[in-house]
């Protein structure tokens, strides 16, 4: 349900030298530097890198021209390209994921947790949500930063939610590779 610990550095080692790519490049935030972790970061000077990042996506393949990686970490860094944003909504928390519905294309993502199980970071479920989906070795990931809808939903809603999780569910399954 998350990404083992070997996995995780990796990820934050890739993600933030993105960012302070991006950042560099835009100068979004001054002082952002070359964080190794996330630990301590302002997660509203993030959103902002993270934002522009995703207006212009052509800025992962530039940034992979530019910067002496390996390349299991290009491979990694390239797959990024293949990432769905968008509002979803988080309604189930399964043992080897977290479910992602999107409304729109009536599809479900099977999302594992960076850290922690995301489950974790929600007050409730069903909760709206908005983030990127990313491939991260053979899983579906989130960008690390998720925006919370706060609003409630009644009964009735809850249990359209649920039918319509399961007709998606039966009809199409739970998508657990971004290709």
């Amino acid at each position: 349900m998350v990404l083992t610990i070997d996995e995780k550095e990796n990820f934050f080692k890739n993600w933030l030298k993105l960012l302070a790519f991006v950042n560099n490049k835009y100068e979004i935030i001054e002082k952002f530097g070359n964080p190794k972790s996330p630990v301590g970061l302002n997660i509203e000077e993030l959103m902002k890198i993270r934002n522009k990042l995703w207006e212009n996506e052509f800025l992962i393949n530039e940034y992979l021209k530019k910067a002496k990686i390996k390349n299991f970490d290009k491979d990694v860094i390239f797959s990024w390209n293949k990432n769905v944003k968008g509002k979803f909504l988080f309604i189930k928390s399964l043992k080897k994921h977290s479910v992602f519905m999107d409304l729109n294309k009536k599809k479900l993502y099977g999302v594992y947790g960076i850290s922690s199980p995301i489950i974790d970071m929600m007050p409730y479920l069903p909760i709206m949500i908005q983030t990127v989906l990313i491939p991260y070795n053979g899983k579906i990931i989130f960008d690390s930063l998720i925006i919370r809808d706060n609003v409630s939903f009644g009964r009735n809603i809850r249990q359209s939610f649920n039918e319509e999780y399961m007709e998606i569910k039966k009809n199409n399954g739970i998508i657990t590779v971004l290709e």
